[in-house]
């Protein structure tokens, strides 16, 4: 499916509490913040809206402005501890009026090294509004993922932290390498992927 009918959703709203009392989005990585690489290799493409789903901006200035800039519509999540289910509900409400989207891409803001391409693959896998396009390692689903129209209802139901585990697992499995799909979680994580300092 073509990018312009499908809208982009980035979910950048979680407390990060197994990162430490740091905003996570926000920690450095290879000169920007970590957030900054999902939102803009997203922004370069051509989708028919882009959504962020982030915490109030007292919470996160940084990231509103960087989306504010890029042009995403910035929906927020005052809940965050329901988890990321709550992020899909909100942002599929959003998208449910606009007939001319015909699914949504979920996107990680903790997801820093997914290239253009892969967003690509996923997309163009997608078929119809019926479509479901998952990522995988080989092993088990996740995000970059789209889900087609059809499956918004099932979306609005989601609760908790499993997100569309259970729908994606059933989707299409576009395959790439571990290192590609890897999320940052904790300071460790986050400490490798960054390049070595040479001694």
């Amino acid at each position: 499916m073509r990018t312009e009918r499908i809208a982009a959703v980035l979910l950048a709203a979680g407390t990060s509490s197994r990162f430490g009392d740091a905003d996570k989005l926000m920690a450095d990585l290879r000169g920007k913040p970590m957030a900054a690489h999902v939102l803009e290799t997203i922004a370069s493409m051509a989708f028919a809206e882009l959504i962020a789903v982030v915490r109030p901006i007292e919470f996160a200035p940084v990231i509103h402005r960087k989306l504010d800039r890029r042009g995403y519509t910035i929906i927020v999540n005052d809940q965050p501890e329901e988890g990321i289910s709550g992020s899909i509900v909100r942002a599929v409400e959003h998208v449910m009026p606009n007939r001319k989207i015909r699914g949504i891409l979920i996107c990680l803001a903790d997801m820093p090294d997914v290239p253009q391409t892969h967003y690509n693959r996923v997309c163009l896998a997608a078929e119809d509004i019926r479509s479901v396009v998952a990522s995988t390692d080989g092993f088990s689903s996740s995000p970059p993922a789209f889900i087609g129209r059809k499956h918004f209802p099932e979306l609005l139901a989601l609760k908790g932290d499993q997100g569309a585990r259970a729908l994606l697992s059933h989707g299409i499995q576009i395959e790439t390498m571990e290192n590609v799909l890897h999320d940052i979680d904790t300071q460790e994580d986050l400490a490798g992927r960054r390049p070595a300092t040479p001694q």
